[in-house]
């Protein structure tokens, strides 16, 4: 089992990682309203991982952990203010998933959880007409996220 290979301090931050990555990609651009729909993405991703088959089984048991929590992420009560301890999170994350056999796979998913996340909300604009598919603190933050992880090149 993939989480035997790690302690359990090491476990909560994987688990934490994912959670880290969408509040980092939602907390880019201010506005609660669009904070709250991206949060929403997030959890809708983080289901979508645990309901399909895993190549990467480091993945889907984080997920499932995630979701076994009451309410999800209710340990992780960041605010946009806390950014950079996000990134330091997910850095630490990134660090711990190499050593693991579907860590690559792990931090690839992350990275596109927080696309996701990105591409939820659609910014600017006047009814649709000129808006960013992704805002460019977002693309900003998409970049951080992939260099905290070692896939620069992947935002």
């Amino acid at each position: 089992m993939i989480r035997e290979q790690v302690t359990a301090e090491e476990w909560q931050m994987l688990c934490v990682a994912p959670w880290a990555v969408g509040l980092y990609i939602a907390t880019a651009v201010g506005g609660k309203v669009q904070e709250v729909r991206e949060r929403l993405t997030l959890g809708a991703a983080l289901h979508r991982a645990l309901e399909r088959d895993h190549e990467h089984d480091l993945i889907g048991a984080v997920a499932a952990d995630i979701l076994r929590e009451a309410p999800p992420g209710a340990r992780w009560t960041w605010q946009p203010g806390d950014r950079p301890a996000m990134l330091r999170a997910v850095v630490t994350a990134g660090a711990i998933a190499s050593g693991l056999p579907s860590g690559l796979a792990f931090r690839h998913w992350l990275i596109d959880l927080a696309r996701e996340v990105a591409a939820s909300e659609i910014d600017g604009g006047w009814l649709g007409i000129g808006a960013e598919a992704v805002h460019q603190m977002e693309h900003a933050a998409l970049i951080d996220l992939a260099n905290a992880l070692g896939l620069s090149g992947s935002a």
